[in-house]
């Protein structure tokens, strides 16, 4: 399913790009040529999204041979095509951009688990909703395919109190209406901004407590109260630590015993792999 979603999206993107026509290609390419070639990394990367290309590849009769699949570490050559030197020129920009921007996901991704990892072996790490109109289901399963946890993928995944609901209703009161008008099957997580706030979700039992926008000394803070509060009662939310996290402050966080870290960076600001389409033999 999620690659004939891919597909479609590939395919309306393609039908943006080329609008009436590839006038480069159709006016200096004669009709019938036939080409072969490969998508090269240019860089070290984790691959994402190579059996969408060959889907797309092959919906317009071009033959394709995978070098490296999805999740594997590659560097050099990883796709071999072969067919109509138009088609394959009009289909280029297209293709890479999305295999591209996956793999970059994919990329940092893996990065930042084997780096929270070597400090903390529970820690999941996990993206977040900030992501692309169209692209979510692709930008989480690259997240995925790079070692990391999805999170929510849409609203009616989990119950996610945050400070705008809140402000509304105040934090118990939101746990309260969640506890009684939602599915036993949905877990409650809520969003705090402070130990006040910390405190008074233990007391309502939260399924999962984020600790939103805290310095790794609050998370620590933090931290002591969950343990006391586990101490007498013998319940422990799961605990996420969010909010201004990069790959480059990672490990002040996973170091304190959190269950979860969840980054924006991993889907908003990506760097896109580099990567080229080369036709290396054309009759």
């Amino acid at each position: 399913m999620l690659k004939d979603y891919a597909l479609k999206i590939l395919k309306k993107s393609l039908e943006y790009d080329v609008g009436f026509g590839d006038i480069t290609t159709n006016s200096i390419i004669p009709e019938g040529i036939k080409a072969k070639g490969v998508i090269k990394a240019k860089e070290k990367c984790v691959i994402c999204g190579i059996d969408f290309i060959v889907a797309f590849f092959e919906e317009y009769g071009i033959k394709c041979k995978k070098l490296f699949n999805d999740g594997e570490e590659a560097y050099g050559n990883i796709l071999e095509f072969e067919g109509d030197a138009r088609t394959i020129l009009m289909l280029e920009r297209t293709a890479l951009n999305l295999l591209m921007h996956l793999s970059g996901i994919a990329t940092i991704t893996n990065r930042i688990v084997k780096k929270a990892k070597s400090v903390n072996k529970k820690v999941r790490i996990a993206c977040t909703r900030k992501t692309l109109p169209l692209l979510s289901p692709l930008q989480k399963y690259a997240v995925y395919v790079g070692g990391g946890d999805t999170h929510r993928f849409r609203l009616d995944d989990c119950v996610l109190i945050k400070d705008n609901h809140i402000a509304i209703v105040g934090v118990k009161e939101a746990i309260k209406r969640a506890k009684e008008n939602v599915s036993f099957t949905k877990k409650i997580e809520v969003e705090v901004s402070n130990l006040k706030e910390l405190r008074e979700v233990l007391e309502e039992r939260a399924d999962i407590i984020m600790l939103d926008n805290f310095k790794p000394e609050d998370v620590e803070k933090a931290l002591k109260i969950i343990n006391d509060f586990e101490r007498k009662t013998n319940f422990r939310p799961i605990v996420e630590v969010s909010g201004g996290i990069k790959e480059d402050n990672i490990l002040e966080y996973a170091r304190y015993n959190v269950d979860v870290i969840s980054l924006g960076i991993l889907t908003h600001s990506v760097k896109s792999v580099d990567m080229s389409l080369n036709i290396v033999k054309y009759k």
